[in-house]
C-alpha cells in the first residue's frame, strides 16, 4: 500500500515536475481579511491547508503597528501605513543623501536570534510541510534606502554610487544566503523583488543585466548547489527578464499571471520553471463571480502544468468575498488538471 503524500514531497514534486498528487496549496494573507473574517477565514485554511511553510524573515517593518503611526524597519527606513489592506510605504528614506552611505550600518540578517528563530520553526514542523525561508529584497530595498525616483535617476547619473549600495546590500543578502545553504530541513528560499509596471519593466532590460543578473546569479548559485530550491517573487510585466532569470536558476517563479498575460507567461514557463499562481487579486478576486474564479483558477492550472509545475495562490485582502477565496483554495485541492499526471 503506497502512503499519503507529505506536504513537503508534494511541493517538491510540484517544482521538480516529477508528479504531485494534486496542485500545493500557498495561503497569502493580507492583516485587512483576518479582521473583517476572523474566525470564518481561519477555518477556510483548516479545510485547504497550506503545504509549505515560512520559517523565518530577513526582515521586520513593512507593516507598522498602528494606522498612520510612523515606524523603522530594521534598515533604518521610515514606513508608515494607512489602511489594513496594505503595507506601507516609506516617508523617509536614511540613504537619500548619497554622503550618508559612507558611515551606513545595515542590519545583520544573519544573526543568530534570527538563525535560531528559523531553526526553532524547522524543529516544530511536525506536519511535514514544505520549509521556506525568506531571502529578502535587494532592488526594493534600493529604493527604499535611497528613494524611488532618486534612484531610477541615479542608475543613470551615478551609476558608481548605485553599484556601491547595490553591492553593500548584496553582501548582507549573501551573508544569510550562506548560512541557509547549510540548514538541514529547509527546503527552498523566497527572494522578492517587484521589476514590472502594469505596462513594461522599470528599467531598460540591458540595464537590468549589467546591473542586476549578476548580482541574482551570486544569491541563487550557493543555493542551488546546496540542493534548496530559488523562489523568486515580482509583480510587473517582467517578461523581458524572465528568461534571464531561469537562466540563474529560478525554479519558481511567482509573476503577476493577469498583468502580463496567461498565454504569453505559458509560453515562456510552462515546463521551463514552477510558476507558484497568482490568481487576479487587482480585478477577479474581489469584484469577480465564484464561477469566474472557478473558471479562471482551471485555466492557469491547465496553462502551466506540466506533470507539475504549478503552485497554487491567490492573496486573500478583506475586499475577497470569503465565497471566491472557498472556491479558489477548493479548486486548487481537487482539480484535476488536462496536462500529464
Amino acid at each position: 500500500m503506497s502512503h499519503p503524500m507529505t506536504s513537503r514531497e508534494r511541493v517538491r514534486r510540484a517544482i521538480e515536475m516529477t508528479g504531485p498528487d494534486r496542485v500545493p496549496i500557498t495561503h497569502v494573507t493580507l492583516p485587512g481579511a483576518f479582521l473583517k473574517y476572523g474566525h470564518a477565514l481561519e477555518a477556510l485554511y483548516a479545510r485547504y491547508p497550506a503545504d509549505s511553510v515560512s520559517v523565518g524573515s530577513a526582515t521586520y517593518g513593512e507593516y507598522g503597528p498602528e494606522i498612520g503611526v510612523p515606524s523603522r524597519d530594521a534598515w533604518g527606513a521610515l514606513w508608515v501605513r494607512h489602511t489594513d489592506e496594505h503595507k506601507g510605504q516609506v516617508i523617509g528614506h536614511p540613504l537619500a543623501d548619497w554622503d550618508a552611505l559612507r558611515a551606513f550600518v545595515p542590519p545583520d540578517t544573519a544573526s543568530d536570534a534570527l538563525l535560531a528563530e528559523i531553526n526553532h520553526n524547522l524543529e516544530a514542523n511536525v506536519e511535514k510541510r514544505y520549509a521556506l525561508a525568506d531571502g529578502d529584497t535587494l532592488w526594493q530595498r534600493m529604493f527604499y534606502l535611497h528613494g524611488y525616483q532618486q534612484t531610477l535617476v541615479d542608475l543613470l547619473d551615478a551609476p558608481e554610487r548605485c553599484a556601491a549600495l547595490r553591492d553593500m546590500i548584496l553582501q548582507v543578502m549573501r551573508r544569510r544566503v550562506d548560512h541557509l545553504c547549510r540548514m538541514e530541513g529547509l527546503d527552498g528560499v523566497h527572494f522578492r523583488d517587484d521589476w514590472g509596471t502594469q505596462t513594461a519593466l522599470m528599467i531598460r532590460p540591458q540595464l537590468w543585466r549589467e546591473m542586476f543578473k549578476p548580482a541574482y546569479a551570486t544569491l541563487f548559485a550557493p543555493l542551488r548547489d546546496a540542493g534548496k530550491h530559488v523562489w523568486f517573487h515580482s509583480d510587473g510585466v517582467i517578461t523581458d527578464i524572465i528568461p534571464d532569470l531561469l537562466e540563474i536558476g529560478v525554479q519558481v517563479l511567482n509573476p503577476q499571471v493577469n498583468a502580463i498575460g496567461r498565454e504569453r507567461l505559458a509560453a515562456l514557463c510552462a515546463g521551463r520553471v514552477c510558476i507558484e499562481g497568482d490568481i487576479d487579486r487587482q480585478w477577479l478576486l474581489p469584484h469577480g463571480t465564484p464561477e469566474q474564479v472557478r473558471v479562471a483558477v482551471r485555466a492557469d492550472v491547465n496553462a502551466f502544468w506540466r506533470n507539475g509545475g504549478y503552485i497554487g495562490r491567490g492573496e486573500i485582502a478583506g475586499d475577497v468575498p470569503l465565497a471566491n477565496a472557498a472556491v479558489m483554495l477548493d479548486e486548487f485541492a481537487t482539480y484535476q488538471p488536462t496536462g500529464t499526471r
